[in-house]
C-alpha cells in the first residue's frame, strides 16, 4: 500500500508506540492472570488438604504378618 510520506511517518510512529504499549499491557495482564490463576489453585488445594486432613498416628510402625515355622526350609 502506498501511503504519502507525512502520513507514513505518523503511521510508523503510531505503530512503534502501539507495539511498546502492547508489550507493557500484555506483560501486566499475563502477570495478573498468572498470579490469580495459581493463587486460586493454591487456595483451592489448601482447602482440599484441610478438609481431608486425618489425625496423625502416634507411630508409623506396621507389625509384619506372622510367619510359619517352615518358611525358611525352601529358600531357593
Amino acid at each position: 500500500m502506498n501511503i504519502p510520506s507525512p502520513i507514513r511517518k505518523l503511521t510508523d510512529a503510531w505503530m512503534a508506540f502501539a507495539h511498546v504499549l502492547g508489550r507493557i499491557v500484555s506483560f501486566i495482564l499475563l502477570t495478573v492472570l498468572w498470579i490469580a490463576g495459581f493463587g486460586a489453585y493454591a487456595v483451592a488445594w489448601r482447602i482440599a488438604v484441610l478438609l481431608r486432613r486425618k489425625p496423625q498416628p502416634a507411630t508409623f510402625w506396621v507389625d509384619p504378618p506372622p510367619k510359619a515355622e517352615n518358611d525358611m526350609l525352601h529358600q531357593f
